[in-house]
């Protein structure tokens, strides 16, 4: 058993090819503002913000560092 503390659950989708199948399905246009809850790294925020008017990215775990951020 794993004695670690588990205070969250993460899977951070990193894939080009997987992020760019879901922003296809969104119906997202220049006038939406968007609150991205577990917003990681910010992969999935990097695209949200050339579709959207405003985005709102909020991540929770204090180990993904500033300097880990893509934006």
């Amino acid at each position: 058993m794993n004695k670690k503390e588990i205070k969250f659950s993460q899977n951070f989708i990193t894939s080009k090819r997987h992020i760019n199948k879901i922003m296809s399905n969104l119906e997202l246009n220049r006038n939406d503002n968007v609150f991205e809850i577990g917003s990681g790294k910010g992969h999935f925020t990097l695209e949200l913000v050339q579709k959207c008017n405003y985005v709102t990215a909020i991540e929770i775990d204090s180990n993904i560092g500033y300097n880990e951020l893509l934006i």
